[in-house]
């Protein structure tokens, strides 16, 4: 997927990709307006996104509500000396009656998450001029 960014005003962005469009931004101590999020609030949030996508369509594949379904997610840093090495935590809050013998099915869907399979894989990158 190609997605091509033009700067905004101030300090925001737009990703454009497809038909859709994504506006950052950066938070006043950085010179922004604090009018979106910024660019790795969008990463981080992509994660629990991704993860629920997969739990609700397991439910929908088994007809269980969804309704009460929620993902929670938690970003902590592990390392003082790496500020980008984090732990990532999902807590899960399933459906009042959610059947329990599907307990580690539902997870294990939440799993499949093709953002977490990226992340893992370690995606390599390259940045050139054109």
């Amino acid at each position: 997927m190609k997605i091509e960014v033009n700067l905004l005003e101030g300090q925001q962005l737009q990703a454009s990709f497809g038909e859709h469009q994504v506006v950052s931004d950066q938070s006043v101590t950085a010179g922004g307006k604090a009018e979106h999020p910024e660019p790795f609030d969008y990463f981080l949030a992509s994660m629990p996104l991704c993860a629920a996508f997969y739990m609700r369509k397991f439910c929908q594949q088994r007809d269980i509500s969804t309704e009460g379904l929620k993902v929670v997610q938690n970003n902590e840093n592990i390392c003082q000396e790496d500020n980008y090495k984090k732990k990532i935590t999902l807590e899960v809050t399933l459906p009042e009656g959610f059947p329990k013998k599907y307990n580690k099915a539902i997870l294990a869907a939440a799993n499949t998450c093709t953002v977490k399979k990226v992340i893992q894989a370690m995606p390599e990158f390259d940045i050139a001029i054109v």
